[in-house]
């Protein structure tokens, strides 16, 4: 459907971005491309970083190697047939945080986890 664009950083920088993100309340369009590198596509990211969560996702991300540039690259991809009109969602799947952290998901799904995290 369309890949993902952005500012490729080590961890620690994005880190350091996501704190300045918060603090300035911005929304933030992080996505990790692997063990030590995001893909921070805040600034200059594509229409694929305006997408919703959903538990139950039209929608996956999926790696996509780039052998000749060794630059990590993410692309999302349909689940299931789109209608015109349907939703374009993922799972954003946000790594596991403690009780106090949770955020809450509103996604509606009959299979709804409850949290994003």
């Amino acid at each position: 459907l369309v890949g993902v664009r952005g500012d490729v950083v080590r961890g620690t920088v994005a880190n350091q971005r996501e704190a300045r993100y918060r603090e300035a309340c911005k929304d933030l369009y992080l996505f990790t491309a692997n063990a030590d590198q995001v893909i921070d596509g805040t600034d200059c990211g594509s229409i694929g970083r305006f997408m919703n969560h959903s538990c139950a996702p039209s929608c996956y991300i999926k790696h996509v190697q780039d052998e000749e540039n060794c630059v990590p690259h993410l692309a999302f991809f349909a689940r299931c047939d789109i209608m015109p009109g349907q939703e374009l969602t993922f799972d954003y799947r946000l790594k596991e945080e403690d009780q106090e952290n949770k955020i809450e998901c509103k996604c509606g799904a009959p299979t709804c986890k409850g949290t994003l995290n």
